[in-house]
């Protein structure tokens, strides 16, 4: 096993030791009676890597974490503003390569979108799925979906869910989020 390889696993694990989420220690999720310990591990590896891409890889602009986490290959089944990127006419893909997206589209989506702040609420997997409830607090400093920098805070939840290979990356991502909380807060009028 390669260094880098090894120093994710590692990583990985404390992560899921030492993470909690809404108060609940992620170790605390070990106690499936009907799961076999390898498969144990996996869930919580696939929860705290799941986390660490929410929490902490994408609202820091850590690139290099996020490619450790996922397969080149990965596949952006959503994104989490797709229904007001379209209805805005915005320029960010709805589907892709999440690699391919995270750089063409995460850039300038932080800029716009900066001081971002993720509290997960809620984590939960089984098998090779993990998903996560979290609310994001963002400044809007930038042009989004049209709308020139306001200087407010604001603030939507989120969902996520990502399906990961046999490998432990993530191979799919789906992100939901109250597009229409985060419109109206920008001053969008809906009509």
């Amino acid at each position: 096993m390669s260094t880098a390889k090894n120093s994710r696993r590692i990583f990985l694990k404390s992560v899921a030791a030492g993470v909690s989420v809404a108060g609940e220690s992620l170790t605390a999720h070990a106690a499936m009676p009907d799961v076999l310990p390898s498969e144990r591990e996996s869930v919580q590896h696939n929860k705290a890597a799941l986390w660490l891409l929410i929490q902490d890889a994408m609202p820091k602009g850590q690139l290099e974490v996020v490619r450790g986490l996922v397969s080149p290959e990965c596949v952006n089944r959503r994104a989490g503003f797709a229904n007001l990127y379209a209805a805005r006419n915005d320029a960010i893909p709805e589907k892709g390569n999440f690699i391919q997206w995270l750089e063409a589209g995460w850039k300038p989506l932080s800029e716009a979108l900066g001081d971002q702040h993720v509290v997960v609420n809620d984590l939960a997997g089984e098998g090779n799925t993990a998903w996560a409830h979290y609310r994001m607090e963002v400044k809007h400093r930038g042009t989004f979906v049209g709308v020139p920098a306001t200087g407010k805070t604001v603030e939507w939840e989120e969902i996520a869910i990502a399906h990961f290979g046999p490998d432990g990356k993530i191979v799919d991502l789906w992100f939901m989020c109250e597009e229409v909380k985060l419109a109206t807060q920008l001053g969008l009028r809906l009509i």
